[in-house]
């Protein structure tokens, strides 16, 4: 079936720690559907209040203020948020974060103020981690004297512009941190950006910057080759992106990717970033459309570090649906060393939980590979849906058999490899008598057995038998 949607809604208990959790999607046409994993995110909202600040009266040299506002956070005792601004719209003017309304109050230690990668002027403290600094970014990094605050919604912080410019500036989160006291925990939180305007995008219309997203890989890992794809769509009428442009650091690994290059060339909206460094990555998606606007996206990724691993990274299967017996199935598993050293493992091919091929690994060097190449002879075999699995044996220590890979996961209580197992599915069907044309003879109690279901099948045939009769449709 093409073009079949169907909603998800996910109910979150009050009790449900903030965290991020993936959801995955599957699905059966007719065989099981390579699932789809999804970020669910439960956390604190930071956001630019109002998120718009829009009006043609903002002339230059008038002031503008906006709030960065937190809600549905537990008690915490500290902050840290990095802003991005257009310097050539908006300059900036004064900070306030203490006081009657803010969530600290007067109980405030300010721990570090950054602008431009310099103090701020007149700042209660001096400018002295610039990591997430950089031209345009204020970064602000507040705690409480006694403790954590009480409140779960106010106002972290209120910053106040003067307009030197005409034009559309987004008021970005480049990071945000809320953190609990004395532990340190670091809460779950989203941060929701706000824009200024003073221009027109057309017909009287105000400009608005684009909306734009991706979605983060489910298990970076450094040195390796990462993915990533973005959405976007501009607001203004008439308005088309016209340029993508993504930025990783954290740092000495620092890379940028823009499309069109300034070399010209095709519009892309994807990117491929290898990351030199495991630990926490900033990345940094932004578009802009034909009339200047530009928004951005900002996401931080944990990617980590892989020593010892071996993984499957391809699985080919030149037959899998609609199979005659007696088909010669050509199947290659080709395995690639992911660490840093050589490695042995072995490479297994089951069909029906029944092992039918091996292929040792012998001292496989990093980032090659090794494949186990299989000609599965169906003849006299009977119709049914059959499964194959392909299994890579851990790497494990010599005289204690514990797991040496470090690119695991812990599934039903056992450690595991998630990429050492890929499983596929073919079909053998054969004909039923002439003049029906579609394909059936399964083994039906089998079949049910893999979770498969053959009535939308009978049913399609039978649609297929009465539009052979109806008398066709005018072109």
């Amino acid at each position: 079936m093409k073009g079949s949607t169907t909603v998800l809604t996910i109910a979150v208990p009050a009790s449900t720690p903030y965290s991020a959790f993936n959801v995955t999607v599957t699905g059966n046409n007719p065989a099981p559907i390579a699932p789809t994993t999804l970020t669910v995110t439960v956390a604190a909202k930071i956001a630019v209040n109002p998120t718009a600040t829009a009006s043609k009266s903002y002339t230059v040299g008038t002031s503008v203020t906006v709030g960065l506002n937190i809600t549905d956070s537990p008690a915490f005792g500290g902050f840290i948020v990095a802003i991005f601004f257009n310097t050539s719209i908006l300059q900036f003017s004064r900070l306030d974060y203490s006081g009657t309304g803010y969530v600290f109050g007067n109980d405030v230690f300010v721990s570090d103020e950054c602008l431009n990668l310099a103090d701020v002027p007149g700042a209660a403290a001096a400018c002295t981690d610039k990591t997430l600094n950089a031209p345009g970014v204020l970064t602000l990094f507040l705690a409480t004297e006694s403790g954590n605050n009480i409140g779960t919604n106010g106002i972290l912080a209120t910053l106040t512009f003067r307009v030197v410019g005409t034009g559309l500036s987004p008021i970005h989160f480049v990071f945000q941190e809320v953190q609990t006291e004395p532990s340190g925990v670091q809460l779950q939180t989203v941060g929701y950006d706000g824009y200024f305007t003073n221009a027109d995008c057309g017909s009287g219309n105000l400009c608005k910057p684009p909306v734009l997203s991706f979605v983060p890989p489910v298990r970076p890992v450094a040195l390796r080759p990462v993915s990533f794809n973005a959405t976007a769509l501009s607001q203004n009428p008439g308005g088309s992106i016209r340029e993508y442009n993504w930025t990783s650091g954290n740092f000495a690994d620092v890379q940028s990717f823009n499309s069109p290059s300034n070399k010209g060339g095709k519009l892309w909206s994807n990117a491929t970033i290898i990351f030199l460094q495991f630990g926490q990555h900033i990345v940094t998606l932004s578009a802009q459309d034909n009339f200047g606007a530009r928004a951005y996206y900002t996401v931080s990724i944990n990617v980590f570090r892989v020593w010892v691993d071996l993984g499957i990274s391809a699985l080919a299967i030149d037959h899998t649906i609609g199979v005659f017996p007696g088909t010669l199935v050509h199947i290659v598993a080709t395995a690639t060393n992911n660490g840093v050293n050589p490695e042995n493992s072995t490479l297994r091919l089951a069909i029906n939980n029944q092992n039918v091929a091996t292929q040792p690994i012998v001292n496989l060097a990093p980032i090659l590979e090794s494949s186990l190449s299989y000609n599965w002879s169906t003849a006299g075999i009977t119709p049914r849906v059959y499964r194959l699995d392909v299994t890579l044996d851990e790497v494990r220590n010599g005289n204690t058999s514990r797991i040496l890979e470090n690119d695991t996961a812990i599934i039903h209580g056992q450690l595991i490899d998630p990429n050492n197992l890929r499983v596929a599915f073919v079909q053998l069907i054969e004909q039923v008598p002439s003049g029906i044309g579609v394909f059936l003879g399964l083994n039906l109690p089998e079949t049910l057995g893999l979770g498969i279901v053959l009535i939308a099948v009978i049913v399609f045939a039978a649609g297929l038998v009465r539009k052979s009769r109806a008398r066709p449709e005018p072109l």
